[in-house]
Formats: C-alpha cells, structure tokens, sequence
C-alpha cells in the first residue's frame, strides 16, 4: 500500500472512531444541566412551582442575570475588545436581555397558570 493511501485510511478510521464517540461521551453530560428537577423527560412540577414561588433555582434572576453578566465581562476580555467594540457588544446583549425578558414573561404566566391548576 502506498504512503498516501495508508494516511487516508487512517484519517477516515480517526474521524469515524471521533463520530462513533462523541454521542457516547456526551450523552452521561445531559442530567447535569437540569439539576435535581429533572427526571426523564418529566419535572418535578411540585418541585418547580415550590421554587418559582419562592424564587429560587433557575427562578432567581437576580443570580441568573449576575452570572450572566460576568460570563460576558470575561468573554469581552478573552476577545481583547476595545472601548467602542465593548459598547457594541453591550448594546447587542441589553438587546437579546430584553428580548430573553419578554420570553420568560410569557413562560412566567404559563408556569403560574400550571402551578394553580396543580393546587386545585
């Protein structure tokens, strides 16, 4: 077999094994996003409306927009962006914050009109 024949074969056995790998490798990753409300592909609805009454978990925006905030701060800086880049930068998130805000009004109703008809 020649150099380059080998090489191709090679590479198309490495990019095949990276492919077959990868959903395995990920797919232990998913729980840990959701947190103890997640079971299956059911939430724990006591659980939730438990916390969006009393504003805790993913339902604390003050923490949640704090965290965002400094995730920000420091992708600015990984990006070295200068003054009038950052002012850009701030505008198009202020943009996607109230436009993520409207979204989570509407989510906001629907959970408190869960959570009502839960009780009853």
């Amino acid at each position: 077999m020649s150099h380059r024949k080998t090489s191709t074969i090679t590479a198309s056995l490495l990019a095949t094994a990276l492919f077959a790998a990868s959903p395995a490798l990920m797919a232990g990753q998913h729980s840990k996003h959701h947190g103890e409300n997640y079971r299956g592909n059911h939430h724990n609805m006591t659980e939730m409306c438990d916390n969006m009454r009393e504003g805790k978990g993913r339902f604390n925006m003050e923490e949640r927009q704090a965290k965002m905030a400094e995730h920000r701060e420091a992708m600015a800086e990984r990006l070295k962006l200068n003054d009038e880049q950052r002012g850009i930068w701030n505008e198009i998130h202020q943009e996607r914050r109230q436009h993520h805000e409207k979204r989570m009004g509407n989510w906001q109703k629907k959970m408190e009109k869960r959570c009502n008809n839960q009780k009853k």
